[in-house]
């Protein structure tokens, strides 16, 4: 990579700036307008949203799926088994990803001389478009900066199918997700004791493009009754809910990054990205039904614990249905630390994100018994849109006569009592408050440790 050019405007010489959502490079000064060129992404992929609403009959709601509650069962996939999770991100890429692996190995520092101020910096041999940090310009490569030239062996995933053709662009900068990190590291200071997660943040800190699926989800469970009764019933929906394509990335954490906002879901093409960054494809391997299952399952257990009081242990059945969004496949980005230099706690492991569109910070750390899950509050000044991950409010409800029909017992959150046969939806809400959760694994015997078993 010999050759750099200045992305500058021809109609008055100012810089100009990549942007996913027209295909262009526009001019900060003029706002005048360059396309990429051929081989840029198609637009016709944009989300085309499938919500469907509860279906109310005289005031009470018809849930059919009530039937095909069965008790929850523990994922036998070997991916969640202790032996391959505790696998770093970079582990996992040398162990099943070796193209990958040896194409980030080769890349070398190149020193670029800016066409605009004349000031020398250095970057990543695998990086398309640089910033030059004396005047801020930007300054592209010219073998590299063309649509459609991204090399496929820079994306991470087993058995990669694809790149999704459009993402939720990165709004957060890396110095800003390293300060929301280190936010969320000393608001709980007693959980990353013994861990050097400064250092980690400060140099391991990777943007990454993951590759989801966006759904609405809809979740019922049963719980011991109270007093003459035989059971409880809880009624959940997740909105806009997005569930890893790849297992690359520690698939609690992923889902402890929501809301995303996907009003801003554009066109997206990884030679036209700025900065050193990473591309998780969609992997052939990964098992839809298995995530879900694991994922929704959380999602239930404490969103009942939080809005009704029901302890996480007691969930007996329970059923869900997934309505994947058309053209819901998609990147999100998200800024990752993973697996601290100094690692030096009763064997813990700390991973820690933030999401890249809104700034929220999440971390996991876990060991062989216990695992705890560590979310930051959303920015009070964060507008999220109508098309944005909200939980809807869990509710009780109980049956009252065939087909299927229910009344809404009582609204999580509400103090309980009845509302006389649900007259009201429940509110769906941003999960904009923060969370700390601490879950107790299961021991496992000795050939589990070593096989996974």
């Amino acid at each position: 990579m010999e050759d750099f050019f200045a992305i500058k405007c021809r109609n008055c010489g100012g810089p100009m700036y990549s942007h996913q959502a027209t295909r262009s490079f526009e001019c900060a000064y003029c706002g005048s307008s360059e396309p990429w060129g051929e081989g840029a992404s198609d637009q016709d992929s944009i989300v085309k949203f499938r919500h469907q609403p509860l279906q109310m009959v005289n005031g009470l709601i018809k849930l059919p799926q009530v039937s095909r509650l069965e008790p929850p069962k523990e994922s036998d996939w070997y991916f969640f088994k202790p032996y391959w999770r505790n696998m770093s991100l970079t582990e996992w890429i040398l162990n099943e990803d070796p193209a990958t692996a040896g194409e980030f190995e080769r890349a070398t520092t190149v020193s670029i001389p800016c066409p605009f101020c004349g000031a020398a910096f250095e970057g990543e041999s695998t990086q398309s478009v640089f910033e030059c940090p004396s005047c801020g310009n930007k300054i592209g490569a010219t073998d590299l900066l063309q649509p459609g030239t991204f090399s496929k062996y820079l994306s991470i995933g087993t058995g990669s199918e694809y790149i999704p053709d459009q993402a939720i662009p990165c709004r957060i900068s890396e110095q800003q997700a390293r300060a929301n990190a280190r936010e969320l590291v000393r608001q709980h200071p007693d959980i990353f004791a013994g861990h050097n997660v400064e250092d980690a943040i400060s140099n391991q800190m990777i943007l990454a493009y993951a590759a989801v699926s966006l759904a609405d989800l809809r979740i019922i469970a049963s719980y011991p009754g109270k007093k003459l009764q035989k059971e409880t019933l809880v009624l959940f929906e997740v909105l806009d809910w997005v569930y890893p394509k790849t297992r690359m990335f520690d698939l609690a954490l992923m889902n402890l990054l929501e809301p995303w906002d996907f009003s801003a879901v554009a066109p997206f093409d990884p030679a036209m990205q700025e900065g050193n960054f990473r591309v998780a494809a969609v992997e052939a391997f990964a098992k839809d039904s298995v995530i879900i299952d694991n994922l929704a399952l959380k999602i239930a257990i404490n969103d009942a614990e939080e809005a009704l009081g029901l302890s996480k242990k007691s969930l007996r059945t329970w059923t869900y249905n997934v309505r994947k969004h058309t053209s819901g496949l998609m990147l999100v980005p998200i800024y990752y630390v993973d697996r601290p230099a100094s690692d030096g706690r009763e064997g813990e492991q700390v991973r820690i994100a933030v999401n890249g569109q809104t700034g929220r910070a999440a971390a996991v750390v876990f060991s062989e018994t216990r695992e705890i899950h560590v979310v930051a509050p959303l920015n009070s000044n964060l507008h999220l849109s109508g098309e944005s991950t909200v939980h809807a409010t869990p509710i009780e409800i109980r049956y009252v006569k065939s087909p299927f029909l229910h009344e809404i017992v009582r609204i999580g959150g509400n103090g309980g009592g009845g509302n006389g046969g649900g007259s009201g939806a429940p509110q769906a809400e941003a999960k904009r408050e923060g969370a700390l959760r601490e879950e107790k694994i299961k021991k496992q015997g000795f050939f589990s440790k070593i096989f996974g078993k």
